[in-house]
C-alpha cells in the first residue's frame, strides 16, 4: 500500500481541522474528547464524585462528537497500519520499557491538564490562530521531543 507523502497527510490535516472549526465552531483537540468520555465513564460508578468535582462541572459527562472522533482516530490509525501491513502486537523485551511509557503517560496527561490542552490543540489550532502561548508551547514541544530522543538514544 502507498503512504501520503508528509505535505499531502499536512495538507488534509490542516483541511480537516478547518472543516471541524466552519461545522462546529471548535478546533480540533483530543484531551477534551478524553475528558468527556472519562466523565461519562466515572459518572456511571462515582455519580456523586462527578457531580462534586469542578473539573467535571466543565467537561459534562457526555459521549459527543470529540469522543467519537477519539475513537476514530484510533480505529483508523488500526485500519490504516493493518491494510498497510504495518499492524503487529509487539511487546517490549525491556520490561523497563513499561514503566518508562507509564510515567510518560502520566506526565503528558498531568501536562495536558496543567496546560489546559494537549500538543494536537496546540500545535493544530493554536499556532496556525499565532496563539503566543501556542507558539511558546510548540518550541518546547519540539525541545522536549528532541532532547528526550536523545536520552533515549543513550539509555536503550
Amino acid at each position: 500500500m502507498r503512504y501520503l507523502s508528509p505535505t499531502t497527510a499536512a495538507i488534509l490535516l490542516a483541511l480537516l481541522n478547518l472543516s471541524l472549526y466552519i461545522t462546529l465552531d471548535r478546533p480540533w483537540s483530543i484531551t477534551t474528547g478524553e475528558s468527556h468520555f472519562v466523565a461519562y465513564v466515572e459518572n456511571l460508578f462515582f455519580p456523586e464524585h462527578v457531580a462534586n468535582n469542578a473539573y467535571f462541572q466543565r467537561y459534562i459527562p457526555e459521549l459527543n462528537w470529540r469522543v467519537y472522533l477519539n475513537f476514530g482516530i484510533i480505529f483508523g490509525a488500526f485500519i490504516g497500519a493493518y491494510l498497510g501491513g504495518d499492524f503487529k502486537v509487539r511487546i517490549p523485551r525491556v520490561k523497563m520499557r513499561f514503566l518508562q511509557v507509564f510515567i510518560g503517560g502520566l506526565l503528558m496527561g498531568y501536562g495536558a491538564r496543567l496546560a489546559i490542552g494537549c500538543n494536537i490543540g496546540h500545535i493544530m489550532s493554536g499556532v496556525p490562530q499565532l496563539a503566543i502561548s501556542s507558539i511558546i508551547a510548540f518550541i518546547a514541544i519540539a525541545a522536549g521531543a528532541y532532547i528526550g530522543g536523545k536520552i533515549l538514544m543513550r539509555v536503550v
